[in-house]
């Protein structure tokens, strides 16, 4: 029975602690004690007291304004993430040379569960930066070319979620409705990558492709965006494609495995 207790007086602390990490994102990257509070559902003194053992141990930072950020510590724990530091250290090479040649923003993404995450971000000439694909942000599996290809990747379950309970437009061109969403998901597949012309943002489109891991799967989507008018993006979808068969194929050599031979998408062209 006491052991029990001791158990039940753990886990209450671990789950305090992490609604305190669930307060952070990129629009809330400095709280006060009393926003904590509000935003955890937790009392203040609770709040402030455990607060106050994350910050001696590392995982938090005094900011100004009485504000506590994410600390040093905690990052570096989290870059240990195998997923994480494998998908950069496979494909930032390669995405610095596809700037360089395409002039355009580059982006890698994998996904989780319904969403995707922006994991490595460069940018380029003609894209404004608005914060809103800062590593770390999440975006919508639809509304844009990444989304698109991870989308298509994703599983059966995943797909059916979306289908069912619909998509909100981010801009008016944003496709958004289910069947819709079936058809461009089986363009994705047959071509073998993804098109966006001003869905998640006016005035931007974009291109994007799949980086697929030495086992087969497809884990995560490398994409260019750049200005609608010029077209460089969709112009880039050569380059695109060889990069990200050069990041699959460093990725498969990471994970210790055999990097399969060249793909052919359902239309007979090899990817």
């Amino acid at each position: 029975m006491q052991k029990s207790s001791v158990d039940h007086a753990d886990r209450s602390v671990v789950d305090r602690t992490l609604k305190i990490f669930g307060c952070f994102n990129v629009r809330n990257t400095a709280l006060t004690v009393s926003e904590i509070s509000r935003m955890s559902g937790l009392p203040v003194a609770t709040a402030y007291r455990l607060v106050s053992k994350l910050v001696s141990w590392g995982a938090l930072e005094r900011a100004a304004g009485n504000k506590y950020s994410i600390g040093l510590r905690l990052w570096e724990v989290a870059s240990l993430a195998p997923r994480l530091s494998m998908f950069r250290t496979a494909a930032l090479p390669h995405m610095l040379e596809l700037q360089k040649e395409t002039n355009s923003s580059v982006f890698l993404s994998p996904r989780e569960e319904g969403e995707g995450i922006w994991l490595e971000s460069l940018w380029g000439d003609g894209v404004p930066y608005d914060g809103s694909c800062i590593v770390g942000n999440r975006f919508p599996l639809y509304a844009s070319a990444s989304g698109q290809v991870l989308l298509a990747h994703a599983d059966p379950e995943i797909q059916g979620e979306l289908y069912s309970r619909g998509a909100r437009a981010v801009t008016g061109r944003a496709v958004t409705g289910s069947l819709p969403l079936r058809k461009l998901v089986d363009e994705v597949k047959r071509r073998g990558y993804a098109v966006d012309d001003s869905e998640p943002c006016d005035d931007l489109s974009g291109v994007a492709a799949p980086v697929h891991g030495g086992g087969g799967t497809d884990v995560a989507c490398v994409a260019l965006c750049g200005p609608s008018a010029d077209g460089a993006p969709h112009q880039g979808v050569k380059p695109l494609l060889a990069t990200t068969r050069r990041i699959s194929r460093d990725l498969a050599k990471l994970q210790g495995v055999r990097f399969p031979s060249r793909r052919r998408t359902p239309d007979g062209r090899r990817s």
